[in-house]
């Protein structure tokens, strides 16, 4: 098929790099070695030297973090000396599929005076080329949501009509076929109802009633073995269709099921559960305080997903006498995870090297407002179109559901409108929960920033609040302010990880000195923690972004 010709800015001579993908579906625009073939075939045809090939096999579009070799090619591009003039795509949707992502990378990669180029999509030289680059990440990423929406609205649907859920069942319930219906081929539709396994409920019960008694998870694992680790109990006592209540996404069924345990001991063990999640995370804890650990309270497991706690260990062959290592609570306990510990001094200084080196410089900070500016006006304009869209079904839903009242009185109770009605309460049920959602949503505008803005609060961060001069306690606070989690774990004898975080408060950097700090040893919650909830009012938008962690000598990251 023939192919766009590179733009002027990429004459012959030109040395470029290629990035390809496929997501590992049967049905692909091109396999990564056609669009390769492709590709190399296109860099003869227009006398460009195609240098590096970074290939990302069965890895969705949807997000970065465990595309290998996007990551590879954005870090090979740091170093003035390494960057290629231009990198070549198959077509956008390869580069990205989430519009965040594609104009976050795009914009980083730009700032580096890297030009990008499709093969295939059509896209003018000049002022309006972005524009249309724009729209086209808009219609990759709304195709990967429209695919998602589709699966959701028929489970959906599923659910409501039939009360039969996709998937395996809790402990204690089992599958039961139900008849919904007659496929297109003429043999039965099948989906499956979710009820109590009488041969599972007396364990359970039991399990609820030793935690109302004050049992530990250990004493009730030995006593009924429900799951094979500790670490499964903390969501088994919290799932309400223990009393009846089925929780699926955003829809909440009351009287699914008959209730396995009773109110009275359901409450005991929830209030169990917050007074122990209470005393686990009260931030102003001396002992908390005192830690020598930065990362406290941020580190996960890369194996099991387990928070990961400072362990601190006294052996005599260490020459400090000190090992200060992040552990996982799972390994800890020995309960399903075998992570390797991790040493404090070489996960925090990584952390630290990547956020000064790649995530906190001018560029990335620049890319990232452009992301967080865009992405917060794209939503709110969709937020505004779907909820016009939701008003015109509720009223129309609203008009036929008086209708079919109506005539069923007039009818005498007519079973084919009995159903109708039922199924149209159901829609207008789906419709409301979605657009009451939609009315708490709110997206907060980023202000906007120049350069030189942007590059002093890059200087702030980068030295005078995370250059080394602050105490541990002090750093604490400003890496919560902004990082979400950190993620480790260690492979093949080297340590490997990602960082998962928001924008930093740009803004708040650069108040005037006569104003309280905005990193301030009692943070506020709307400035200080996005990751914590909004104590008033309906949740901010927060956009996560993801960068490798990058261990010094050996290590790798992903």
């Amino acid at each position: 098929m023939p192919h766009l010709p590179p733009p002027s800015t990429l004459p012959p001579g030109s040395i470029v790099d290629t990035y390809v993908r496929d997501s590992g579906g049967p049905r692909q625009d091109a396999s990564t070695d056609q669009q390769l073939a492709e590709i190399q075939t296109y860099c003869q045809q227009h006398g460009l030297t195609l240098r590096n090939k970074y290939v990302d096999v069965a890895k969705s579009g949807g997000s970065t973090v465990t595309r290998d070799d996007f990551n590879k090619l954005i870090d090979a591009t740091r170093h003035l000396e390494d960057r290629p003039h231009g990198i070549l795509l198959w077509n956008y949707a390869r580069f990205a599929r989430d519009l965040d992502d594609a104009i976050y990378y795009k914009a980083l990669l730009r700032n580096r005076n890297i030009i990008i180029h499709s093969l295939t999509d059509p896209i003018p030289e000049g002022q309006y080329g972005r524009i249309i680059e724009f729209f086209i990440d808009i219609s990759n990423e709304e195709k990967r949501r429209q695919t998602s929406t589709d699966a959701k609205r028929g489970l959906r649907d599923l659910v409501l009509k039939h009360g039969c859920v996709p998937g395996t069942p809790p402990i204690g319930f089992k599958r039961q076929p139900v008849e919904i219906g007659t496929r297109r081929d003429g043999s039965p539709h099948i989906a499956n109802r979710w009820i109590p396994d009488p041969d599972v409920i007396p364990r359970i019960k039991r399990a609820f009633e030793m935690r109302a008694a004050g049992s530990t998870l250990s004493q009730i694992h030995t006593q009924t073995h429900i799951f094979g680790s500790l670490n499964s109990y903390k969501t088994f006592f919290a799932n309400k269709i223990f009393i009846g209540i089925l929780e699926f996404g955003d829809l909440i069924i009351e009287n699914y099921c008959d209730p396995i345990i009773d109110i009275n001991t359901w409450n005991i063990v929830q209030k169990i559960i917050q007074d122990y999640a209470h005393a686990r995370t009260s931030e102003r804890h001396p002992k908390r305080l005192a830690s020598p650990y930065l990362l406290s309270g941020l580190v996960y497991c890369g194996f099991c997903g387990a928070p990961m706690s400072g362990a601190t260990t006294t052996r005599e062959h260490i020459t400090s006498n000190r090992d200060e290592s992040y552990r996982c609570s799972r390994a800890k306990r020995k309960a399903g995870c075998s992570a390797s510990r991790v040493p404090r001094h070489a996960l925090e200084n990584a952390v630290i090297a990547t956020l000064r080196e790649q995530i906190l410089l001018p560029d990335s900070l620049a890319a990232m407002l452009e992301v967080e500016r865009h992405s917060t006006d794209h939503s709110e304009t969709k937020r505004k179109e779907r909820l016009s869209i939701l008003e015109d079904e509720k009223k129309k839903l609203s008009t036929q559901i008086a209708n079919t009242t109506n005539a069923i009185a007039i009818r005498s109770g007519s079973q084919a409108l009995i159903d109708k009605l039922t199924d149209l309460e159901a829609k207008r049920a789906v419709i409301l929960a979605e657009y009451n959602e939609l009315v708490k949503t709110r997206y907060q505008a980023t202000p906007a920033m120049n350069q030189e803005e942007i590059s002093e609060a890059s200087r702030i961060l980068t030295e005078d609040l995370l250059g080394g001069k602050l105490p541990v306690e002090a750093m604490r606070p400003i890496l919560q302010s902004f990082i979400n989690k950190v993620v480790v774990k260690k492979e093949e004898k080297q340590f490997v990880g990602s960082l998962d975080y928001f924008l930093p408060p740009l803004a708040d950097l650069l108040r005037p000195p006569d104003e309280p700090p905005p990193f301030d040893s009692a943070p506020t919650e709307t400035i200080m923690s996005p990751k914590r909830p909004v104590p008033v009012g309906a949740p901010l938008y927060r956009r996560h972004f993801q960068h490798p962690i990058l261990f010094k000598k050996k290590s790798r990251s992903f």
